[in-house]
């Protein structure tokens, strides 16, 4: 194969024009034939006319050379079908093999016709022989042109072969004729060659051509199908020229479709055919796609039948008509209904968040009965981070997911639901019947919230505490409705919780006191306006006094003395109680520095400061500050600090224990667990509930349960102190079981100031201590000591 400039596509174009040109050496079996004709009846006739016997064998000679040429020929074309399956490269190897067999066959063609012209010119010599032969041979090469265009080297071959042999005859006769026509077969050579090489020339650049066009045309099919968008070319007619694949799998248009030339009315009825669009949409369909398809840029969404979000979009043409482009944005329109639906729905239970409640309310109420009754219900888990502490915060969810469910089928209804956060939920009910009383209704609610419910393998039993306020529908305002709900249900908890409550103004008025102490709380803690009491422990059996347990108290200039049961949850509250803390760890070790050594001194931690890693630090700076032995402060905790995770908060009491201090576990006996602790729990002392002592003199209460308490807290290696104790009866049923050897309580006298208790531990023989003065006023007179319920055992800081 000649060598050519490279096409832009590499050397498939060369290939692609060999294998042409190897199939069209064997393709003219019609013109082989004829020239075959044509040499036999031109060597016949020079027979005929010269009457030279060996004339006679160049028909022979003719039909024997284009016999083995027609051999190749069809051979050729027996073996073409298997070679069209091989790769162009193998392709290539096996023309290359056929085209060196053609040079064979096809130059003993061209041989013996250029033998026969020069046997005519030497041997036979008449007019009509010359002529006839040179006829043959001139004949002969112009389908040179035709035939091997492919090859400008093969086509110089065969005119050299075809000529040779009549050149140089011609040229041996030495006249001035045979020598001009031998010099003008270099101009005839020259002709062929040229013609040859442009023949080639239009061949392959319509070779490149249609093989660039072929890549052009596949790397435009390959990208429009392809596409992640649909795209639909009209013309001006409005007529389909193109469509892609993805546009078809939209619409729903199968591939064995024709769509070019066709409307676009023709696919909305494929798309009603398929359902993809209702009957009724279709005539508004195709008139926003007109629209779009005049306009430039604009674009629709449209929402199919099988849920597909389609964006539709058009744009002009320059040389007229339009483009459609076709745009699946389901994904698209899910996720932004999804944002939609985080901004408006709790992510946990789907109820309405606060905003979106307070929107659907208030679009209630414009269509409400002015003269409406609407009630709005406030509520919360009891508990609940104890269920999430008990059976773990995934399954806690579950529970409010539960609620969710319960308050959706029983009161969805009736009204608006909502999760306001945690494990607050609200409810407005605009639909309950006139004739429903509102306090049947508030207890039907609590008996259907409060039932057990099924999480996983576990049944859980809850209660909730409930608040309720009832306005008119004219009348009604969400902000000050919650705000009433709110107060009924904070009165719920104070009432024991597992409760319902409806609001009443009184309770404002409280809600405007808790919201002005704890304004003024955080202002006294701040300037150390609070100050400490000491509760005396003495000796059960001497009665003399060996520590003091230190109480928090605090008395406000307009408000009066405010109890610690009062202020010491709204600390815990606010987060300030670690302030609080600190403040009474200090003073009480400052304090007991200045008392006899053998008084000691102890100090209730909340569970909030117990929790604090930073706490080991404040005791042991308070001690350093004040220069007090270690083992004369004594910190008391409740079960509640611990119960959350018991083995982290062992490890903190050990810690606290290394510093020198002394732990005692307060209000024993009225946590869930008690008993179960005091064996794991790395603890010196044991504080048993004022519960216990409380009506024993009266025989209400045991003296056993004491007994076995005592015993069993001895048996421990852990010593004793009894709280509560009144009078001189209960005092002595205590001092009869020898397990116990301290007693606290109001027999001994009151909360005093730091300098009584030095005045009272002076006193021999010991005797209950009476200091109006120095009463603590927040204990009225007879009543028992400070601290108050055990519920609340902070409170007695």
């Amino acid at each position: 194969m000649a060598d050519s400039d490279r096409s832009p596509i590499g050397d498939q174009a060369e290939t692609e024009i060999f294998l042409s040109f190897v199939d069209s050496l064997f393709a003219d079996r019609r013109n082989m034939l004829m020239g075959l004709t044509l040499q036999v009846a031109i060597a016949i006739c020079v027979y005929i006319e010269s009457g030279v016997p060996v004339m006679g064998l160049w028909p022979i000679v003719f039909l024997a050379a284009n016999a083995f040429r027609l051999y190749h020929l069809i051979r050729y074309n027996t073996e073409r079908a298997g070679a069209a399956r091989l790769p162009i490269n193998a392709r290539a190897r096996w023309a290359i093999g056929w085209e060196r067999r053609y040079i064979v066959s096809s130059g003993l063609v061209g041989l013996a016709v250029g033998l026969f012209a020069w046997f005519c010119l030497e041997f036979v010599a008449t007019e009509f022989a010359i002529i006839a032969s040179l006829s043959t041979v001139f004949a002969a090469l112009p389908t040179i042109v035709g035939r091997l265009y492919g090859s400008v080297k093969l086509a110089a071959i065969m005119t050299v072969i075809t000529l040779l042999a009549p050149a140089v005859s011609l040229a041996m006769r030495g006249d001035p004729a045979g020598m001009i026509a031998v010099l003008l077969f270099v101009p005839y050579v020259t002709l062929i060659l040229s013609m040859v090489r442009n023949v080639r020339s239009t061949v392959v650049s319509a070779v490149r051509g249609r093989l660039e066009t072929a890549d052009i045309a596949e790397r435009f099919d390959v990208a429009l199908n392809n596409m992640s968008h649909g795209l639909i070319m009209f013309d001006a007619n409005e007529r389909v020229q193109v469509m892609n694949r993805r546009a078809r799998v939209l619409l729903q248009i199968p591939q064995y479709v024709r769509m070019e030339r066709r409307s676009f009315a023709l696919l909305l009825r494929y798309a009603r055919r398929f359902e993809l669009v209702a009957p009724s949409r279709g005539r508004s369909l195709q008139r926003t796609v007109g629209r779009l398809m005049s306009s430039d840029g604009d674009k629709a969404q449209i929402r199919l039948t099988n849920g597909t979000y389609i964006e539709f979009s058009g744009s002009q043409r320059p040389e007229g008509g339009s483009v459609l482009i076709l745009e699946d944005v389901t994904e698209r329109v899910r996720t932004q209904e999804k944002i939609k639906a985080m901004a408006r729905f709790d992510g946990l239970t789907e109820l309405p968040n606060r905003n979106h409640f307070s929107q659907e309310v208030n679009k209630r109420l414009e269509e409400a009965d002015p003269d409406g009754s609407c009630i709005l219900i406030a509520f919360d888990v009891d508990d609940f981070k104890r269920v999430n502490d008990s059976i773990g915060h995934a399954q806690g969810d579950s529970l409010l997911r539960a609620i969710a469910r319960r308050m959706q089928r029983h009161y969805g209804n009736l009204g608006l639901l909502s999760r306001l956060g945690g494990d607050e939920f609200m409810v407005f009910i605009d639909r309950l019947h006139p004739d429903r009383e509102l306090e049947a209704f508030a207890e039907e609610f609590r008996i259907c919230m409060s039932q057990s419910y099924r999480i996983g393998p576990e049944q859980v039993f809850v209660t909730q505490s409930i608040g309720l306020t009832q306005m008119r529908a004219c009348d009604f305002d969400l902000q000050e409705a919650m705000v009433r709900a709110d107060l009924a249900l904070y009165h719920s908890k104070a009432a024991g919780k597992g409760v319902w409550s409806v609001f009443e103004d009184g309770m404002n008025e409280r809600y405007l006191r808790r919201q002005l102490i704890k304004g003024e709380l955080a202002k006294a803690i701040d300037g150390n306006h609070l100050s400490v009491l000491y509760q005396p422990i003495v000796e059960a059996d001497t009665g003399r006094i060996v520590a003091c347990e230190a109480l928090s108290r605090w008395h406000h200039e307009d408000l009066g003395t405010i109890s610690p049961g009062e202020y010491i949850p709204l600390a815990e509250e606010m987060g300030i109680i670690t302030k609080l803390t600190e403040s009474m760890l200090r003073r009480a070790v400052n304090d007991c520095a200045g008392w006899p050594a053998h008084i000691d001194v102890s100090v209730n931690l909340s569970p909030i400061d117990f929790r604090r890693d930073g706490i080991n630090k404040v005791v042991r700076d308070s001690l350093a500050d004040a220069k007090l032995s270690p083992k004369r402060l004594d910190l008391e905790i409740t079960e509640s600090a611990v119960i959350s995770n018991e083995a982290d908060m062992i490890a903190r009491l050990n810690r606290l224990r290394e510093t020198g201090v002394r732990v005692s576990l307060d209000d024993f006996g009225t946590g869930y667990s008690s008993l179960s602790y005091l064996h794991r729990l790395p603890l010196d002392r044991v504080k048993i509930d004022r519960s216990f002592v409380a009506g024993l003199d009266s025989g209400e209460t045991p003296l056993a349960l004491l007994d076995g308490i005592a015993d069993l807290c001895y048996g421990l290696g852990l010593k004793v102190t009894v709280e509560g104790v009144e009078n001189e009866s209960q005092l002595g049923l205590i001092r009869k079981s020898g397990k116990i050897d301290r007693v606290q309580g109001y027999l001994f006298g009151p909360a005093l100031p730091a300098s009584a208790i030095v005045e009272m531990a002076t006193r021999t023989p010991p005797q209950r201590y009476r200091m109006p003065d120095f009463a603590d006023p927040a204990e009225p007179s007879g009543a028992a000591v400070a601290p108050p319920a055990p519920a609340d055992a902070g409170a007695r800081r």
